[in-house]
């Protein structure tokens, strides 16, 4: 019994250093995400140029249409569209 519940002790723990590797390769940033996997680029490093980019649209921060673009380019860029 207390094999058992060792072996279920270890599974756990180990469990739980497997979850980088699943939260980048679903697009979760961590810093250790390797090249390739969704979760590779920081989402911080895009907050700038899309700030700049739904601007240039005339949208104002805090609206309604500014949240809207900044979604929809976020969205774009996971799906590959900027890439």
């Amino acid at each position: 019994m207390i094999r058992i519940a060792l072996n279920a002790a270890l599974i756990v723990l180990l469990a739980g250093c497997a979850n980088h590797p699943v939260d980048c390769a679903i697009g979760f940033h961590h810093d250790d995400c390797l090249p390739g996997t969704a979760g590779y680029d920081d989402p911080k490093k895009f907050e700038k140029v899309d700030d700049e980019q739904c601007r240039s649209y005339g949208l104002v921060f805090g609206t309604p249409e500014y949240a809207d673009c900044r979604v929809k380019l976020e969205s774009a860029r996971k799906h590959g569209v900027f890439n």
